[in-house]
């Protein structure tokens, strides 16, 4: 039986290798003036279809009837009507604004593929202790390791200047995400003759780059960047199923640990070195990697910045996570249900990896696509050996008011050779998207001595 991995999303490294300079005190005062706090453009464009960044919320708007953390983010913008929609009739006329892999998609589910096309948004911003640390971030976090690593980071964005790709790929696996939190999540993959596996998990998270606990100088001389408990709750023959995963700072010098509890066998196990391209889902629908859109070690590719471009992007997704909106409402075959999508016009910077010479990996090429004001990479489109699009992946964006912040929701793998998908992290039938916890759990709670207490 193929054991599903369960993994932060979320690498740091810390390397003592070659660095390379940061940016000035002149550059770094651009934040908050020239620049938003986060180093986005704060003007909108020239056709007025994207705004400018006010960044006046913060946290749920008075509008909204928010619950408290660990309850689902009602709709900020719930009257709102698409603008427009694109479909397989007219989408070569916004082929500018699309990516390869929304064209795929159009070309090959035209009959049903279509995105609803609404007003951007730029009203929403961090917390002042994130934009604090990214502008220090600017000023002293150092690209180590041919880019492999980073040194003296912290709570923010490592680059909100950044010079290459490489810079940028570190601000996405650094975007801002709550530093503790427990919730139960759902998974659905989704084959192309309907059938649906369901599988269901309650996670405890620790990301210690965004803890609240501890300070700038404790982070940068621990070890731990991030550690996470998951149980397994469904289906019936992985119940009671734990996975424990430790994840460092220099990825360089120690990888991803990992244990496993296995119920049948009442032991646990220390699972392999889990990275890159090994499988990560039913039905092989991602790689390890694969998470967050991309995740981890970068040492396997050559990464290249290709420019900024204005994209569709899922943003202000709300009506993803709706309770009343059923999975079975939601989870169509071959694609989310369109009726629920959001997407809106923004700028992303566009990042390139191409497999280095001598190094394996199921992707030859891969290319994504990070929101500026966020830094999230959105979208990510994956090429195999002979250059053809293999899967193209998204992330839905939403104003996580516990945070506060926009963070990713829903991550939806489309894998266009096999006409299946998988949905990771569904919360429509549950209580709600994981819970900020103020207190963390202690360290001694993600061990492997603890795995084997739990188990049952």
């Amino acid at each position: 039986m193929k054991k599903a991995v369960y993994l932060t999303g979320f690498m740091l490294a810390l390397a003592a290798a070659q660095t390379l300079a940061k940016v000035s005190q002149e550059e770094a005062n651009r934040l908050g003036t020239t620049l938003t706090p986060m180093g986005a453009n704060p003007a909108g464009n020239a056709d007025g279809t994207i705004p400018k960044w006010t960044g006046e919320t913060l946290g749920a708007p008075k509008s909204v009837n928010y619950k408290g953390t660990g309850t689902h983010y009602p709709n900020p913008y719930p009257d709102e009507k698409p603008l427009f929609e694109i479909t397989a009739k007219n989408y070569q006329q916004y082929e500018k604004n699309l990516t390869d892999g929304q064209i795929a998609m159009f070309k090959k589910y035209p009959d049903t593929f279509r995105m609803p096309i609404y007003p951007s948004k730029r009203d929403v911003r961090y917390s002042d202790r994130v934009h604090e640390n990214t502008k220090l971030n600017a000023l002293h976090t150092t690209l180590n390791d041919d880019g492999n690593g980073t040194g003296d980071v912290y709570f923010g964005v490592p680059f909100p200047i950044p010079k290459n790709a490489a810079e940028v790929l570190w601000n996405h696996m650094a975007s801002p995400m709550m530093g503790a939190s427990e919730g139960v999540l759902d998974a659905a993959a989704v084959y192309n003759n309907g059938e649906i596996n369901m599988r269901q998990t309650e996670e405890h998270r620790h990301i210690q780059y965004y803890s609240m606990n501890i300070t700038r100088e404790e982070f940068n001389k621990s070890n731990i960047a991030a550690m996470v408990m998951v149980e397994m709750l469904a289906p019936a023959r992985e119940k009671g199923m734990l996975v424990l995963v430790h994840e460092y700072k220099n990825v360089s010098d120690t990888s991803r640990d990992a244990w496993v509890y296995l119920p049948g066998t009442r032991r646990v196990r220390r699972s392999p070195s889990i990275a890159y391209d090994f499988p990560d889902s039913a039905g092989g629908l991602r790689t390890v990697d694969d998470a967050m859109l991309f995740n981890g070690a970068n040492s396997r590719y050559t990464w290249k910045l290709e420019g900024e471009r204005e994209l569709f992007i899922p943003y202000n997704n709300n009506e993803l996570d709706n309770p009343q909106v059923s999975y079975k409402e939601l989870l169509t075959t071959n694609h989310l249900n369109p009726k629920y999508m959001r997407y809106e016009l923004h700028r992303c910077r566009v990042i390139v990896a191409e497999l280095r010479e001598g190094k394996r990996h199921v992707y030859a090429k891969r290319r994504l696509y990070a929101e500026e004001d966020s830094w999230a990479a959105v979208m990510a489109d994956n090429y195999d050996s002979y250059g053809s699009l293999w899967r193209t992946n998204i992330r839905s964006m939403v104003n996580q008011y516990d945070l506060p912040g926009m963070g990713a929701r829903l991550e939806v793998y489309y894998d266009l050779q096999k006409g299946a998908y998988l949905a990771n992290y569904l919360v429509n039938e549950q209580k709600g998207p994981p819970k900020f916890v103020a207190d963390p759990l202690p360290d001694s709670y993600f061990t492997p001595a603890n795995l084997r207490q739990m188990g049952k």
